[in-house]
């Protein structure tokens, strides 16, 4: 089988398929690397504290590069514009975010058809338990936490009657819908707060917020929220059951020219494996190609060739 296989046309054979395999392997690849496109994974480098201006911008969406982003900002609550945010959960609790009106110091003056005012954040101050809506701190106080996407607008099944007549209840926390309720100019997204302080921010060394951080919360019932950043570590079977497919394709390519390999090698050395005749069968000794005696036609053929077998045979004239 070997004399056979390093003949220039076995070779060449074995060299498309080889070509054939190696993109069917190519192809393997690039689906396994596609089962994996849709995972998102944490980036430290969000976790360091920065400005607000670097990742909130007047009337620009929040990209998926800036979500998920820790920053800080200083100024004032605006008093009264606390609502709460239902079916929110922490550690399992079912509970209400706290959603504020926040203006930064260095805000502009901006002017809507909303009217003329300074431009505002959607901060979620806290997480409480109980649909209770403290007062926002007053004076000047620095904020810190991780900006987060808004929520898909829905509308609030709140069953309290209290809340419910109060109207202060929504279903989610959302920037556009917001602007409409404070009246107020507002940058995309929610600031999830990790820290509220009358000073600076409680920092790590590596410029993160430190875990001691705590909310200006004189009942001590309201919690952080402390968001984390979206991750998404899931792999897409789909791709993979695919990539197997490739393999299976390139294996198959290869095992074909094996099986076609064999089975010339078979024809020539028994051929009646693959032949119906009568009678016997020789091989020619100069070509090494087996021939028989055809007792209908009275005359001698090749197996692989009858139409052509070579004149010094035995019944060939």
């Amino acid at each position: 089988m070997l004399k056979t296989a390093l003949t220039p046309r076995w070779l060449l054979g074995l060299l498309l398929v080889l070509a054939l395999a190696s993109g069917f392997v190519m192809l393997s690849k690039w689906q396994i690397n596609a089962s994996t496109l849709g995972q998102v994974t944490a980036d430290p480098a969000k976790d360091v504290v920065r400005p607000y201006s670097q990742v909130l911008q007047p009337h620009d969406p929040l990209s998926m590069t800036e979500a998920d982003t820790v920053v800080e900002a200083t100024g004032s609550y605006v008093q009264g514009s606390t609502y709460l945010v239902e079916n929110k959960l922490k550690d399992g609790a079912e509970g209400y975010w706290l959603v504020s009106l926040f203006v930064p110091d260095d805000s502009q003056q901006v002017s809507t058809s909303l009217g003329e005012g300074p431009r505002g954040i959607v901060v979620a101050r806290a997480w409480t338990p109980t649909a209770e809506i403290p007062a926002e701190p007053t004076g000047t106080v620095t904020i810190a936490g991780r900006v987060v996407g808004n929520d898909a607008p829905l509308t609030s099944k709140d069953v309290s009657e209290e809340n419910r007549g109060k109207g202060r209840v929504l279903a989610s926390a959302n920037s556009s819908y917001l602007t409409n309720v404070w009246n107020a100019a507002l940058f995309n997204g929610i600031l999830t707060l990790d820290s509220e302080s009358t000073g600076a921010t409680p920092l790590t060394d590596q410029g993160t917020i430190a875990e001691t951080a705590t909310l200006l919360d004189s009942s001590g019932a309201l919690q952080p929220i402390r968001a984390q950043q979206v991750t998404d570590d899931t792999v897409d079977w789909l791709n993979i059951f695919y990539a197997l497919e490739w393999l299976v394709f390139a294996g198959f390519a290869l095992y074909l020219w094996y099986r076609l390999l064999k089975d010339s090698v078979e024809k020539t050395t028994d051929p009646t494996l693959y032949f119906e005749y009568e009678g016997q069968y020789w091989v020619d000794e100069e070509t090494g190609r087996p021939y028989y005696w055809d007792p209908a036609d009275q005359a001698y053929y090749y197996f692989d060739d009858i139409q052509d077998a070579p004149p010094h045979l035995p019944g060939r004239g």
